[in-house]
């Protein structure tokens, strides 16, 4: 027997929006777009998409998710919803473009990128600078946990990664940044 999840009060926030876009609320739906779409770019960053190819795919999920709003259930969160379609739209690009070969190997971060910030003396290191010291699956952590204030288990539900894993990176990433900043 499944039970329904309870939903926090954004949660309940963000689908009395919805109820009302579904009513045909115009102003409801630019609360929508003005909150989430900085979290499906954050997302689409952490999946790689290219920055010429990003508000695409966020133009597309929020067509797709106009498109499918019927089918949202309101007991469920909005945010983790859109998300999903989010990635499956990413996922059906990137079959196509990149016919047979493993999606898998695309979600992982290119560790290529990763920057040793212990090795960097920064006396008045910015936002942008300190987040630029992070691998892309430190930031993308950082951006949804405090800019948009996602949960842990919401953002699990993203990635695919185990809670507990997200959670011991993040404090082990804010002591790193605490030391560094």
């Amino acid at each position: 027997m499944s039970q329904t999840p309870v939903l926090d009060e954004e949660s309940k926030r963000h689908s009395k929006l919805v109820a009302q876009v579904k009513k045909g609320d115009s102003a409801a739906l630019d609360k929508l777009l003005d909150i989430f779409i900085p979290q499906l770019k954050a997302f689409f960053r952490y999946l790689h998409v290219p920055e010429s190819s990003l508000e695409d795919m966020v133009q597309e999920t929020f067509e797709h998710m106009i498109n499918k709003l019927d089918s949202f259930d309101e007991t469920k969160r909005f945010s983790s919803w859109l998300m999903t379609m989010g990635r499956n739209l990413y996922l059906d690009q990137y079959r196509r473009q990149n016919r047979g070969e493993e999606i898998i190997k695309s979600q992982i971060p290119d560790a290529s990128h990763n920057t040793d910030p212990e090795k960097e003396a920064l006396s008045n290191a910015t936002v942008e600078e300190l987040l630029g010291s992070l691998d892309s699956k430190e930031r993308f952590l950082i951006e949804m946990r405090v800019f948009q204030k996602m949960p842990f288990a919401e953002i699990a539900e993203l990635t695919g990664e185990q809670e507990v894993t997200l959670r011991s990176r993040f404090f082990r990433t804010i002591s790193r940044l605490k030391t560094i900043a």
